[in-house]
C-alpha cells in the first residue's frame, strides 16, 4: 500500500516551512514541495528553511516550478495527491498599497488556474491558506490591496472547487511568530533588546491576534486530519493590544536573559488601520505567554552573536 501524498505550495515562507516540518513530524504523508527558484537563488532565511526541508527523506523537492506552469501541471498529472495545500501568494510589499502590485499578484496566485483544476483528483482535498488581511465574511473588509488580492484568489478557488465538487478547507492566519520568522515586530524588538537599545512601538493600541507558530502548525495538522465538513478555520493566539502582547514578551525576555528591556509606546499616532483585527471573538486586557520560549530565545541568541 502506497503512502498518501500531499502537495505543498509555498513552503519557503515562515508559516509554510513550519507547516511542512509539522506534517513531516506528525503524519505519514509523502510530501511534495515546489519552489519557484533554483536552490542557489534563495538567500538568507529562506535558504535556511528550504535546506532544512530539502534534506528530509520524506520530502520530494521540485525547484524552478511556478504555480500553474508546465512543470507544475506535470507534477499534478503524474501523481495522485490526497491533499493539495495552496499556501502560495505574492506578498512583496504586502503592507504598502503604493508599492504592492495587485494585478501581478492575481496573475501569479491564479496562473492557469482552470488548467490546474483539470489535473486535480475529485477525491482530493484542497487547503487554502488565507490571511487576517482579507475579507472575512461580514466581520472584516479587505485591509489593503494585498488583502484584496487574497480575497479574489480565495473566491476564485472556492468557485472552482464548487464547480468541480472538490472538498475545500481554509485556514485564516493572523500574526504568527516563532523561530525562522521574518524581520518584523518580534525580530526588531528582541534584536534591539539584546543590543541594549530602546524599542519604540508606533501603534500600541492596535488589538491584534499573535499566535505562536507551534500552536498554529498544530492547528494546521488538525485540519489535515479532520474528517468533518467544516470548511473555514480561525486559529487564535494572544488576543490583546500590541502593548499588552509586547509587555508579556518583554517579561519572558527579561526572565530568560536577565537583561532589562527598554520599550517606549507612542500613543499619539494616527491609526490608519482598524483598531481591532483578530480571529477570536474577544480580546483580553492582559495576556501571559504560556509557551516555553527557551528554543525561541536561544535562536535569537545565535543570531545576535553573528551580528556582533
Amino acid at each position: 500500500m502506497r503512502n498518501k501524498k500531499i502537495l505543498f505550495i509555498g513552503s519557503s515562507s515562515f508559516t509554510g516551512y513550519h507547516f511542512v516540518k509539522t506534517i513531516i513530524k506528525k503524519t505519514n504523508f509523502e510530501i511534495y514541495c515546489t519552489f519557484t527558484k533554483s536552490f542557489n537563488n534563495y538567500k538568507s532565511i529562506r535558504k535556511k528553511r528550504i535546506l532544512d526541508i530539502y534534506k528530509n527523506n520524506k520530502v520530494k523537492s521540485f525547484f524552478k516550478v511556478k504555480f500553474g506552469d508546465k512543470k507544475f501541471l506535470k507534477i499534478l498529472s503524474q501523481n495522485k495527491f490526497e491533499i493539495i495545500c495552496f499556501h502560495h501568494a505574492l506578498t512583496k510589499n504586502y503592507n504598502n498599497d503604493e508599492k504592492f502590485n495587485l494585478n501581478k499578484s492575481l496573475n501569479k496566485n491564479l496562473f492557469n488556474i482552470e488548467k490546474v483544476f483539470k489535473f486535480i483528483n475529485h477525491n482530493s482535498i484542497i487547503i487554502v491558506s488565507n490571511t487576517i488581511f482579507q475579507k472575512i465574511n461580514k466581520k472584516y473588509k479587505p485591509l489593503n490591496k494585498y488583502g484584496l488580492s487574497k480575497t479574489i484568489t480565495y473566491e476564485k478557488i472556492k468557485e472552482l472547487c464548487k464547480e468541480k465538487k472538490i472538498k475545500l478547507k481554509s485556514i485564516f492566519i493572523s500574526n504568527p511568530w516563532g523561530i525562522f520568522e521574518e524581520k518584523k515586530l518580534n525580530y526588531n524588538m528582541i534584536k534591539n533588546w539584546l543590543l541594549n537599545k530602546k524599542v519604540t512601538i508606533s501603534y500600541p493600541n492596535y488589538i491584534r491576534d499573535n499566535i505562536y507558530i507551534d500552536k498554529l502548525s498544530n492547528e494546521y495538522i488538525k485540519i489535515i486530519k479532520s474528517k468533518n465538513n467544516k470548511s473555514e478555520y480561525y486559529p487564535s493566539g494572544y488576543c490583546s493590544s500590541n502593548e499588552a502582547y509586547i509587555n508579556s514578551l518583554k517579561y519572558e525576555f527579561e526572565k530568560f536573559f536577565k537583561i532589562k528591556a527598554q520599550v517606549h509606546f507612542k500613543y499619539d499616532n494616527f491609526h490608519n488601520q482598524p483598531i481591532v483585527r483578530i480571529n477570536a471573538k474577544s480580546y483580553k486586557k492582559n495576556v501571559k505567554i504560556k509557551e516555553n520560549l527557551k528554543l525561541y530565545f536561544n535562536y535569537y541568541k545565535k543570531i545576535i552573536k553573528k551580528i556582533n
